[in-house]
């Protein structure tokens, strides 16, 4: 196989090893402010050794500068002193008794002498004249020096001047090349630590800028997603932009949803499941009811036709009317068992479990109906008091009818014992702005403060045990506060309760 076909292969590999390790590479927040601290420690590191290379050479020229000074002032006072040692001998050679001149002249020599060891050692290339000078000036210290002597010493005192003033020129124009020199470097050094200064600060303020301003966008898409979350809008999960603290949040958020989501359908099939169950309890309750009132019409009509078999057959074959008030007495009872069975095959079937355009006045009719069966209404009287103009309300049918169920229930069982009248329950509608209120009235024996205030607290029963499990206040609470409606109670002890419950009615759901 050749090399080319190979390459597809390998980088394909590389690829996949790629993706298989980076996300366990997590750079956390932690790790990328001491890599930031870490680069801007090198960078100011690189910075200051180059300025302190720089600033090494600044010291070096100094020094250099300092010498030259010391170099200089010996080239003025050896000059000085060879200046006027030559105008001393030049004096003497002139007047007519240069024995007079000497004294002063030897005072001269003394001095210039005094610098040469120190010049010596720095100007060894002018030996030859430093000789000569001490040599004549040994010379001079005689008693009679002659005027060829004084003449030598000037024209070799004259030479070395000559000598003195090129090399002060020299060191003159040494030391104006390195001042400016150090003034150069000096300027360039200030100029680029300046610049380098700005420009790491431009460059990691605006890595800083930008750092904050992602985290601060990823932030903010987090809190979008936790409102998504839960305002429970069913957004998909987001993609994790970084392997963080904040992707690690991110994917928190999102396992959350995912386990919420997950739990919401559990909760809504255990609803389901649960309603399902207490409204086949219901029914079970209400069947020994439903067979002695099926039972009579079922009666009623195997009397009538027994009784037409049996003139018959006895040859005594009943008069027309009769036979006609026989057939229309069956019609009615055969209706009657009809709407019981139609009224417990509504309630008993399977509703659509998305909210959907429902009339409440027939919900409420319904429900009225099949719950008079029940033996808790059987001393009861129920009234309804619906308001006929009410337009369409927007739930699931199923939890409307579970919360009527709940508060009919509650309301018969708030009739056993004394009240005040005949045991009363009134259910009526009336349309407000925006909503609709739902009342459930009973005169029972009422409610203390105290069992108000926890009325709607999950698992508070005040009911006996196997009467009651305390969620139907809560359940009812929480259905209609899923459609955006809530649900009052006003109840007093000796004077009945009163529940409002009150369902949002916009135009649309008018329409």
């Amino acid at each position: 196989m050749s090399s080319l076909s190979l390459r597809p292969q390998f980088a394909s590999a590389l690829e996949r090893l790629v993706n298989a390790l980076r996300p366990r590479i997590r750079p956390t927040l932690r790790v990328k402010a001491l890599v930031a601290l870490a680069a801007l420690a090198l960078y100011e590191i690189a910075i200051g050794l180059y300025a302190g290379h720089e600033r090494a050479r600044l010291l070096h020229i100094v020094q250099q500068l300092d010498y030259t000074h010391r170099e200089h002032d010996l080239l003025i006072r050896v000059s000085g002193g060879l200046t006027h040692s030559i105008v001393g001998l030049q004096q003497a050679l002139n007047s007519s008794d240069p024995q007079a001149q000497i004294d002063p002249i030897r005072l001269d020599l003394a001095a210039v002498s005094g610098s040469l060891p120190e010049f010596q050692e720095s100007h060894p290339e002018l030996l030859g004249f430093l000789q000569r000078i001490e040599r004549l000036s040994v010379e001079l210290g005689g008693d009679a020096p002659s005027t060829e002597l004084l003449a030598a010493l000037r024209d070799t005192e004259q030479e070395f001047s000559a000598q003195v003033a090129a090399l002060e020129a020299g060191v003159q124009q040494q030391d104006s090349h390195l001042s400016q020199h150090y003034i150069d470097l000096n300027h360039r050094l200030t100029v680029f630590v300046l610049v380098t200064n700005l420009l790491g600060l431009a460059c990691f303020g605006g890595a800083v800028t930008l750092f904050f301003s992602k985290l601060a966008s990823d932030i903010g898409r987090l809190e979008a997603r936790a409102m998504a979350v839960v305002g429970q809008d069913g957004a998909e999960a987001r993609e994790l932009s970084r392997h963080d603290e904040v992707g690690g949040l991110m994917q928190a958020i999102n396992r959350m949803q995912a386990e919420l989501c997950r739990r919401e359908q559990l909760q809504e099939i255990s609803r389901q499941q649960r309603f399902h169950q207490e409204k086949m309890a219901a029914i079970g309750s209400v069947a020994t009811t439903l067979a002695h009132e099926i039972g009579n019409p079922i009666n009623s009509i195997s009397g009538i036709a027994q009784h037409t078999i049996d003139s018959i057959r006895s040859g005594q074959c009943p008069e027309p009317s009769t036979l006609l008030d026989n057939a229309e007495l069956t019609v009615r009872q055969t209706e009657r068992i009809g709407s019981i069975v139609r009224q417990l095959a509504d309630l008993s079937a399977t509703r659509q479990p998305d909210p959907e355009l429902l009339n409440l006045n027939e919900l409420i009719q319904a429900t009225c109906s099949f719950v008079r069966y029940d033996k808790r209404f059987r001393n009861a009287q129920l009234v309804s008091d619906l308001d006929r103009d009410l337009p369409a309300v927007r739930a699931v049918t199923d939890h409307l009818t579970q919360v009527m169920m709940n508060l009919l229930i509650n309301a018969a069982d708030a009739l056993e014992g004394p009240t005040q009248g005949k045991p009363t329950i009134r259910v009526s509608t009336r349309q407000a702005p925006g909503e609709i209120t739902l009342s459930v009235q009973d005169n029972g024996h009422g409610m203390t403060e105290a069992v108000l205030a926890q009325a709607f607290r999950q698992s508070f029963s005040t009911k006996p045990a196997g009467k009651g499990r305390g969620i139907g206040l809560y359940l009812c609470k929480t259905l209609i506060e899923d459609i955006g409606g809530r649900i009052e109670l006003i109840s007093a002890v000796g004077s009945g309760t009163t529940v409002h419950v009150r369902i949002p009615c916009t135009s649309a759901t008018a329409a």
